[in-house]
């Protein structure tokens, strides 16, 4: 069963932390590729580079920053291929980054893998720069969760941006109430349901994209059908 594993941060990490990971990861990357539970793990850009779409009445609106306006946000995310959730739990757990950051996991076997998305595991962006598009689901004006008519809509947005070339992975999620966080305090390992985000919206899908630059990103992502009854924050991937 699939999993993904968003890596939550309250921005810039301190170096020793920094140092800490990069010491060890490299031994837990070759573990989990060892075992075949990790399909890959990619570091997002700084917050402050995120931009927030909505469509409201025909109109795109764009605010810059995160959508949420919390002190930790998203900083990564990782797919796992496990067993079950107590496996999941495990290879996360063991990250040198779950010393110092929480891990939200939530179950993802409806994840829809375009031909990009090799590529973008193994980090190779020569086909253009990849973009996070998360759907951030609530507000008093919002379409009910899970709405059909919207979820065909994306469903047919998706098989658009693959036929073009564009769409890397994605689909929707299972709802918050799958989630469980897990976070490290004075060294000892802690689990909680639910997402690392105490706020009222979640994450109700995720996007990667493959695109041109910032803008081509936020056109696609106006173009997204969840965007005109939520928000739809982006941001790029890391890349040397």
């Amino acid at each position: 069963m699939k999993y993904v594993a968003f890596i939550g941060s309250p921005g810039r990490m301190p170096q020793e932390a920094v140092a800490v990971m990069n010491r060890d990861l490299p031994a837990y990357l070759k573990e989990m590729d060892s075992r075949g539970v990790r399909l890959f793990g990619r570091e997002l850009e700084l917050p402050e580079t995120a931009a927030t779409v909505r469509v409201r009445g025909g109109e795109t609106l764009v605010t810059d920053g995160p959508f949420a306006e919390t002190k930790e946000h998203v900083a990564g995310l990782d797919l796992l291929e496990c067993a079950d959730l107590d496996e999941a739990i495990e290879v996360e757990a063991k990250s040198p980054v779950a010393r110092f950051l929480p891990f939200e996991i939530r179950p993802w076997d409806e994840v829809r893998l375009g031909p990009g998305a090799s590529a973008f595991a193994r980090g190779d962006d020569s086909a253009g720069q990849p973009y996070l598009l998360i759907s951030w689901i609530g507000g008093s004006s919002a379409a009910p969760v899970g709405d059909q008519t919207v979820m065909q809509e994306s469903d047919i947005w998706r098989q658009r941006l693959e036929a073009r070339g564009v769409f890397v992975l994605g689909n929707a999620l299972v709802g918050p109430e799958s989630a469980t966080t897990l976070r490290f305090c004075d060294g000892e390992l802690r689990l909680s349901d639910g997402p690392f985000l105490d706020i009222q919206e979640f994450i109700g899908g995720i996007d990667v994209l493959s695109c041109a630059d910032r803008q081509q990103a936020i056109e696609l992502a106006a173009a997204h059908p969840i965007a005109r009854y939520h928000a739809i924050e982006l941001r790029a991937f890391y890349s040397e």
